[in-house]
C-alpha cells in the first residue's frame, strides 16, 4: 500500500481529527489544511484546524478559514494529529503540545529539513507545494473534488510556487493544476483575491519598509524591517507586512532577501533565497525551517543582534553557493 493509502486508511477510522499549521501559516500549509479538514468532515469526521497565529487576512477567503482555532481547549481529546508543513512538531508553536498523548500522530511535509518524527509520514521534497503531497491522501478519501476543497489546494499550489514561476515547479504541479481547474478551481480568482485585494494600508507599510531597505553585501544581499511604530503610523497590523520580502527578492542581482518583523513575543525573520542560495539552511542555524526558496524563524534577542547575526549566516551560506 503506498504511503498516501496507508495514511487515508488509518485516517478514516479516526473520529476526531486535530490539524495544526505551522507559525506564521503560508497560503500552502493553511490550504492544504483546509481542504483536508473539509474532506474529512464530508465523510462525517470531526476535524479541527489549529492555527497558533491565525489566519491571515490574505487567505480568510478560503472555504473553512473561519473555522481555524488559535487555542484548542484542554478538555478537547482527539485520536489523530495531523502536523501540516511543519518540519518539527515544534514548528506549530503554542498548538504543538496540544498532540500530547494523542494515539496518531501523522507528518506530511516537503521541506528538506524535516525531523521524520511521526508514526506515519508523506514527506517529498520534490514537491513545490504540500498541496502536491496532501493530493493523494485527499483523492484516496474522496475521490471526487468539489469546488471549495479544488479552491483551498489551488491556493496552496498557486501561492507556494511563487505562481508558477520557482524553480521548484514541475510538470506535476502544472498537472494538480488542471485537475483543480477542471473542479472548479479559478487560478485567476485566487491570485486576485492573494495578491490584488489589499487595503491602502499595506501598500503605505511596504512604501515605508522599502524606504529603509539596505542591499549590501555587493548587492547580494537586500533586508529591511517592519516595526509595531511603523504599523502604527500607516494603521495596519503585521499581516500585511506579507509580500514585502517577495518586493526585496525581485531586485536585480539579489541571492538572499530578509525581513525583520518585530512582534510582541519576538523577532520573526522571512527569508528568500534565489540562484542557488538555501534560505531553509540559514533559518535552521536559529531553530526555523522551510526550503530553499523560502524559509523563516523566530528570535527572541534585540533586533541589532538578529539582524546582525542573520546577515552573518547569509554571508557564510553566500560562499557555500559560491563554491
Amino acid at each position: 500500500m503506498a504511503p498516501a493509502e496507508k495514511i487515508a486508511e488509518a485516517l478514516k477510522i479516526r473520529q476526531n481529527i486535530l490539524l495544526l499549521n505551522h507559525v506564521s501559516p503560508d497560503g500552502d500549509s493553511l490550504g492544504s489544511t483546509l481542504a483536508l479538514a473539509r474532506v474529512l468532515r464530508r465523510r462525517g469526521q470531526a476535524a479541527i484546524v489549529g492555527s497558533a497565529d491565525g489566519v491571515p487576512e490574505m487567505y480568510r477567503f478560503l472555504p473553512g478559514s473561519e473555522q481555524v482555532r488559535t487555542e484548542i481547549p484542554s478538555e478537547d481529546r482527539f485520536d489523530a494529529v495531523v502536523f501540516m508543513e511543519c518540519s518539527s512538531p515544534e514548528r506549530a508553536g503554542a498548538l504543538a503540545a496540544r498532540a500530547a498523548g494523542v494515539p496518531l500522530c501523522v507528518n506530511i511535509d516537503h521541506h528538506l529539513s524535516n525531523s521524520g518524527y511521526g508514526d506515519l509520514m508523506l514527506w517529498d521534497v520534490d514537491a513545490a507545494a504540500v498541496a502536491e503531497v496532501v493530493f493523494p491522501i485527499i483523492t484516496a478519501l474522496q475521490p471526487a473534488l468539489d469546488r471549495e476543497t479544488a479552491e483551498c489546494l489551488m491556493t496552496a499550489l498557486l501561492t507556494d510556487t511563487g505562481s508558477f514561476r520557482y524553480p521548484s515547479v514541475t510538470p506535476r504541479s502544472f498537472e494538480l493544476a488542471a485537475v483543480l481547474a477542471r473542479a472548479g478551481a479559478s487560478p485567476t480568482t485566487i491570485y486576485s483575491r492573494v495578491y490584488e485585494d489589499r487595503p491602502a494600508a499595506s501598500v503605505r507599510l511596504l512604501g515605508l519598509a522599502l524606504s529603509r531597505m539596505v542591499v549590501c553585501e555587493g548587492g547580494r544581499v537586500a533586508w529591511t524591517t517592519v516595526t509595531q511604530e511603523m504599523l502604527q503610523e500607516v494603521g495596519t497590523t503585521m499581516e500585511e507586512a506579507e509580500g514585502i520580502v517577495g518586493a526585496l527578492r525581485g531586485i536585480r542581482g539579489i541571492q538572499a532577501a530578509a525581513l525583520f518583523k518585530v512582534e510582541p513575543d519576538g523577532i520573526r525573520v522571512s527569508l528568500r533565497g534565489v540562484g542557488g542560495l538555501r534560505a531553509n539552511v540559514i533559518a535552521e542555524m536559529f531553530g526555523g525551517g522551510g526550503h530553499a526558496a523560502a524559509a523563516g524563524f523566530t528570535a527572541h534577542a534585540p533586533l541589532d543582534d538578529v539582524i546582525r547575526d542573520t546577515l552573518a549566516a547569509i554571508r557564510r551560506e553566500l560562499g557555500a553557493a559560491a563554491r
